[in-house]
């Protein structure tokens, strides 16, 4: 059975449509098959893999998915259903959103608006960092082991798992990174950053993963979510490390931030905030070198250097 006769049959199994009228492949994903079933009850986007960690990753990005729309509706594509474990492969169904990319100065500062909106409108009182299962940030498998300790949960949780998949690769990756993790109280420890108050991120906010809503309002969209609660500045990461996002983002959100009046989300300490943004950047070239190898390794050892 073809992989859409495969899905087709899927939908129709799940009372979603009685018939599947047309079948588009989609571009942009370099993981996943990515297309939209046109059917009799609407369109349904749907990403499949046949990789044995595949239901894992759609698990997760499925409750990341309702979470943003939780504390952001319409923010993200709208879960339908993911696969579960047994089947020869796994998928995700969601609303079909068809989507334009836009980089024009209101977009991006609607985008900033939004994502603020979010970090602010999802705190969680328990003051754990993680999340409720592992997530996915490409293939690699994310500890999401709830933590306490902001400084602890980044080198454990982040930092230390891929030095140790990469060990023995490149001298200046395993010297830098370790001693980055030896010293990581200095710029994430509470003495340095205060009180870090967990927000739900994106997580993998790269320029392909958002656009915007291609009739109506134009709004923002973000999608492809590797999530979990962090420290907001954290997301700042992965879009500094491709950019594609404009200072009017920026700007925008620490406006929205600002004016929040009500939310529990304070600001972090403006003192090291190169510094901090730079070590969540590292950790994105360090997960892309222990993915693909190549100039990432470089990339991460440049990072390091201009702090370390």
């Amino acid at each position: 059975m073809s992989r859409s006769d495969f899905i087709s049959f899927e939908l129709q199994r799940l009372n979603l449509c009685k018939k599947v009228n047309k079948v588009k492949t989609l571009s942009g994903g370099c993981i996943s098959q990515a297309a939209c079933y046109s059917t009799d009850k609407g369109d349904y986007f749907i990403k499949s893999n046949s990789n044995h960690n595949a239901s894992a990753w759609f698990t997760a990005e499925f409750l990341a998915l309702n979470r943003i729309n939780e504390a952001v509706p319409g923010f993200a594509p709208k879960p339908i259903h993911h696969s579960t474990q047994g089947q020869e492969m796994s998928y995700i169904v969601t609303d079909y959103i068809p989507m334009g990319n836009s980089s024009k100065s209101d977009a991006q500062k609607e985008l900033g608006r939004l994502l603020s909106t979010l970090h602010a409108s999802s705190i969680i009182e328990q003051n754990h960092f993680g999340f409720d299962i592992p997530s996915w940030c490409g293939t690699t498998e994310l500890d999401n082991t709830w933590s306490s300790n902001w400084a602890h949960f980044w080198k454990c949780q982040r930092l230390e798992p891929l030095l140790k998949q990469v060990k023995g690769q490149n001298e200046d990756v395993d010297r830098l990174g370790n001693l980055l993790c030896s010293h990581i109280e200095h710029w994430l420890g509470e003495d340095a950053i205060g009180h870090v108050k967990p927000s739900l991120l994106h997580g993998d906010l790269w320029y392909n993963n958002w656009a915007v809503y291609a009739t109506g309002s134009h709004q923002p969209i973000i999608f492809d979510p590797a999530s979990y609660y962090g420290h907001y500045e954290a997301e700042f990461g992965i879009m500094n490390m491709f950019g594609g996002f404009t200072q009017d983002c920026f700007d925008s959100y620490y406006e929205t931030l600002s004016n929040q009046a009500a939310s529990s989300l304070e600001i972090t300490t403006s003192e090291c905030k190169e510094d901090r943004i730079m070590i969540y950047e590292s950790y994105h070239h360090l997960n892309h070198y222990a993915m693909f190898g190549g100039g990432y390794g470089s990339s991460f050892v440049n990072l390091l250097e201009n702090i370390l």
